[in-house]
């Protein structure tokens, strides 16, 4: 970071000489001599000065609002480029939410490094708007997600697609009136007997927000729960203990392996699919190995889902 701009910016958070030459570790004499230097280079003055308390004229304001957006843009590059040197170092950031881990640790990791074995991986888990903050912010090179969100700046690898389904306990009342239909992957329930469901509601991935205006006619209240919890997997367990049903895509059951711990319902006019993508930056360096990782999730992650 350019000191010049720390210098500039201290002194006026600090309103003074003195204060900012102690928070910048440089003598008072040091830091009036560099002020007044640049106010000569720039022939403006940038504060005005009362006895010991410095004020921000106009064109101060204006240089340290410059400042400012030049400090981002320093901090800006140095991450790109801390984001390089992991990329060519043979470093790959990879996201994932909590529930692929299990695949992604013991599936797709272990085929990754044996088809690219000089690959160096970093992963991260984070729910699905947390992977998107670190992907657009080059803090990730590519994330494994079920999202909705598209960005034309990114690059998207299709990877499958899984029915939005309900899960509830075994031997809930949602199985006695479940009856196939036809383009439903699971028995189908109606929107009457969901309604009459507790619903456990995950604000992490928030799977009843981004699902339900979908699948029923009427507005669900989704506040109607007695349990919030913040993540998929613990969702789950909560159904399995017959605490309440969750909307979530059929893919994230099986990855986690409640398949044969929960049921499993098809609701709504139509069924939903939710997508699952390998999406990264189409500017990162180590092209290959992305699609060598998007081709290995396809792979481990494609349908049938029980044979997860």
């Amino acid at each position: 970071m350019d000191k010049s701009i720390d210098y500039i910016l201290e002194v006026a958070r600090c309103g003074g000489i003195s204060k900012a030459a102690r928070n910048l570790f440089i003598t008072p004499s040091a830091l009036s001599k560099y002020i007044i230097q640049k106010e000569e280079e720039l022939g403006v003055q940038l504060f005005r000065r009362d006895g010991n308390k410095f004020s921000l004229t106009y064109p101060g304001e204006r240089y340290v609002e410059m400042l400012r957006d030049a400090r981002a843009v320093q901090e800006k590059i140095r991450q790109e480029m801390d984001r390089l040197a992991d990329l060519y170092a043979g470093r790959l950031r990879v996201g994932a939410q909590m529930s692929l881990m299990e695949p992604m640790v013991q599936r797709i990791v272990p085929a990754l490094q044996d088809q690219c074995p000089n690959i160096r991986l970093s992963i991260t888990e984070d729910e699905t708007g947390g992977l998107w903050r670190q992907l657009k912010t080059n803090q990730l090179d590519l994330i494994l997600t079920i999202s909705r969100e598209k960005d034309d700046g990114l690059c998207y690898e299709l990877i499958t697609e899984s029915p939005v389904v309900v899960a509830a306990a075994k031997g809930s009342p949602l199985e006695r009136c479940a009856q196939p239909r036809d383009g439903f992957s699971y028995p189908w329930v109606s929107e009457e007997a969901l309604i009459r469901e507790q619903f456990v509601l995950d604000i992490g991935e928030r799977s009843l927000r981004r699902f339900a205006p979908h699948l029923f006619k009427k507005d669900v209240d989704i506040r109607r729960s007695e349990i919030t919890v913040s993540n998929a997997r613990t969702a789950l367990l909560c159904v399995e203990q017959d605490l309440g049903i969750i909307i979530l895509p059929a893919l994230q059951v099986d990855t986690m392996r409640f398949g044969d711990r929960v049921a499993l319902f098809s609701f709504g006019p139509e069924e939903q699919k939710a997508q699952l993508h390998v999406v990264w930056d189409p500017r990162a360096p180590l092209g290959y190995e992305i699609g060598e990782f998007a081709r290995i999730a396809r792979s481990c992650l494609c349908p049938p889902f029980h044979q997860l």
